[in-house]
């Protein structure tokens, strides 16, 4: 029996769509993940205070205070992970 390419078409067509229907049809109902509001405000928090650093040197890390560094750092886990948080922030100048 000799597949024409339409029909073959259709199978690898029908293949890689499936993944996504899959996928798709799991993230809804009672069955997702609930965050726990506590730690949604924690990052908020933790999101904003980062920010008010960001805006208090302009953008620019190197502005910042050693105090101000050093409390960053306890935010982000490291001065590495200041100076890349930095990075993707914009400063808007205000």
């Amino acid at each position: 029996m000799k597949l024409n390419k339409n029909m073959l078409l259709l199978g690898v067509l029908s293949a890689m769509l499936l993944p996504s229907v899959l996928a798709l049809s799991g993230c809804s109902g009672d069955g997702m993940v609930k965050e726990d509001p506590t730690l949604t405000k924690t990052r908020v928090d933790s999101a904003a205070a980062m920010r008010s650093y960001f805006d208090k040197a302009k953008g620019n890390y190197d502005a910042l205070s050693p105090e101000d560094k050093v409390a960053l750092a306890k935010l982000t886990g490291s001065e590495a992970h200041s100076r890349e948080a930095f990075g993707h922030m914009v400063y808007t100048g205000k």
